[in-house]
């Protein structure tokens, strides 16, 4: 009980790490993209099993968010969309 407590907090510091990865990718440097997503991944998994409070959800939304835009939409984008040459 006394870690579920302390998880949310580093959840939403692994989420600003992982939105300053994010934002140095959108600014052309494509080596930071790896490392933000998996900064992203272990925020949004500590964030799973954290208390009940508002760093949770800021670790769950924000990471989520990140995981949704750099994972789910290329993924979707790639296989529905532009799959003629």
């Amino acid at each position: 009980m006394i870690m579920k407590s302390k998880l949310g907090l580093p959840s939403t510091i692994l989420f600003v790490f992982g939105l300053v990865y994010y934002i140095a990718v959108l600014f052309g440097n494509d080596h930071f993209l790896l490392a933000g997503v998996i900064l992203s991944t272990l925020g949004f998994i500590l964030a799973l099993f954290a208390e009940k409070g508002i760093y949770k959800k800021i670790g769950l939304v924000g990471n989520g968010i990140i995981l949704f835009i750099t994972i789910v939409i290329p993924f979707i984008v790639t296989t529905f969309f532009w799959n003629e040459p």
